[in-house]
């Protein structure tokens, strides 16, 4: 365990508030949604100046049932804690947690809690809660979901993901960019109803476990070379990196293809067998026409928000019969797409 600083990230009397509220409702209970709202509607009472928790987190430990994890804004730096019956060991999940305190609850044992740092830096912390206590917040191929995929601010995306699931019962969640304080956003926020992260067209991705990788190349022979060349490399990479998930490929043609392009194109790379699962970069002046070849090899066209009007981007929703990927830079630039999109 780590020795105790002069000054703790938050203050143990919240910290055993906190503990108090979730032993006192969740012990023996299934951990849903619903019970995370209650919590989270309950802790709003507690006026907590140096913790601001984020209930979607809340999970069980995978051996101990009367320990949780939960992650939270300290008044310092965003930490897990480990909230724990003293009665059970310390997390084998987590090495050298940090040490908050041990209290006495008024009508129970004696609880332990533990924290550990737990922010979009904190890598291998953030990809060991993915590994170790719940893989749903793995992002995962997107199928046939047509999705928005946000490059900037995943908390604030995530968010918007939830009002639009809720306001229309779509899941569009996507984001690009680094993995890491993606899957970050996706944990505190609680979102485990599929998402998927998409490598940024500029950056080596064998390191991380994306769940969509990019790539721009011409509609050449030679540019398809490069195409097939790279969906090997990945599997290759994923497949000495021990990582058996499933992943999308998406090519983005430069210039724009035409339809029938775009058809000779599918159809050279299903014979190597590196068909893409999404492609961008077709001619917007035969979109209907290239939507129809998209579908026939069930691959879903992207799009780039580019100032389009409202009018043209329902054009794109219809002309994709509601099956497309569209990238924007910011939540409000995904918001403004979303009202016109569905």
């Amino acid at each position: 365990m780590t020795p105790v600083p002069l000054e703790l990230p938050l203050r143990p009397a919240e910290a055993t508030e906190l503990a108090n509220l979730i032993f006192d409702h969740a012990e023996r209970k299934p951990l849903t949604d619903e019970l995370r709202n209650r919590l989270a509607a309950r802790a709003a009472a507690l006026k907590l100046e140096t913790i601001t928790p984020h209930f979607g987190s809340l999970e069980r430990d995978p051996i101990h049932p009367s320990a949780y994890y939960l992650a939270v804004d300290g008044h310092a730096s965003p930490q897990l804690l480990y909230l724990a019956l003293a009665t059970a060991p310390t997390s084998s999940v987590f090495h050298k947690p940090l040490l908050i305190g041990r209290m006495r609850r008024l009508n129970g044992p004696e609880i332990v809690i533990n924290a550990i740092p737990f922010g979009p830096a904190d890598r291998d912390t953030v990809e060991t809660f993915a590994a170790r206590i719940n893989p749903a917040f793995y992002p995962q191929p997107q199928g046939a979901r047509s999705t928005i995929t946000v490059q900037q601010d995943p908390p604030a995306a995530f968010a918007l993901f939830r009002a639009i699931l809720k306001r229309t019962g779509k899941n569009v969640a996507a984001l690009a960019g680094d993995y890491h304080p993606a899957l970050c956003a996706a944990i505190r926020a609680g979102w485990r109803a599929g998402y998927t992260i998409a490598s940024d067209h500029l950056v080596e991705i064998y390191n991380a476990a994306y769940s969509r990788f990019c790539l721009t190349v011409p509609l050449t022979p030679a540019g398809l070379k490069a195409a097939e060349e790279r969906h090997e490399q990945i599997r290759r990479a994923r497949w000495g990196l021990k990582i058996a998930r499933a992943f999308d490929f998406e090519l983005t043609f430069d210039p724009p293809a035409s339809a029938d392009a775009l058809r000779a194109a599918l159809e050279q790379l299903r014979e190597g067998v590196h068909t893409p699962q999404l492609v961008g970069g077709v001619a917007l002046d035969e979109l209907e026409e290239a939507a129809a070849v998209a579908r026939q090899f069930q691959v879903t066209l992207t799009f780039t928000h580019q100032n389009q009007s409202a009018q043209a981007i329902q054009t794109i929703a219809r002309a994709t019969a509601g099956r497309f990927d569209y990238r924007v830079n910011s939540p409000s630039e995904a918001e403004f797409a979303a009202e016109h999109l569905f």
